[in-house]
């Protein structure tokens, strides 16, 4: 998957990993804003037979279904995890107008979990990637990833990497 282009990278950043969350959670979601898309067009006729009205009520029924499953499909597309070399980015798409981002540098990640609950987490491989940040920050919990264990470990080494790469050292610029 590409890098999404309302993400904006640092430059020279590259990125190693683009996860969106798994679809099957989500599956009766979008299975019951699809019915009530298509629930509308088995009342066409008496509803039409109703005059102006009726109408109407069609053609609200038909667009509330096709907002309601916009939403749904945005929220999902537009919800993205990304592991780079210098950081991670959790880009939480909640509502039309209603996103969290979140980023974390590595040196700043105290540990990573997973945890895979249930059946069907467990036959679809999905789980649950938690990264523990130093100090006060707010974690970072990432739901229904697929292989959330190959990422713990792709981000596992890119942590070793950043404590084991010698930081430049800090110039300061006076002002004569």
């Amino acid at each position: 998957m590409d890098t999404p282009t309302y993400i904006e990278l640092k430059a020279r950043e590259q990125v190693f990993e683009v996860v969106q969350a798994s679809l099957i959670p989500k599956f009766w979601v979008f299975a019951l804003c699809t019915i009530w898309t298509v629930l509308p067009f088995f009342f066409l006729f008496p509803l039409w037979r109703q005059g102006t009205w009726g109408v109407a009520l069609f053609f609200l029924w038909l667009l509330s279904g096709i907002v309601l499953l916009w939403r749904q499909y945005l929220t999902w597309a537009r919800t993205v995890f990304l592991v780079t070399d210098m950081r991670v980015i959790d880009y939480d798409q909640r509502g039309f107008f209603h996103r969290v981002v979140t980023e974390a540098r590595y040196e700043s990640i105290d540990e990573v979990s997973v945890q895979v609950k249930g059946i069907v987490p467990t036959l679809f491989r999905y789980g649950t990637l938690r990264l523990k940040l130093h100090g006060a920050a707010a974690d970072i919990e990432i739901e229904r990833v697929k292989k959330p264990a190959h990422l713990a470990d792709v981000i596992n080494d890119l942590r070793t990497q950043s404590r084991q790469t010698p930081q430049p050292p800090q110039t300061s610029h006076a002002v004569t």
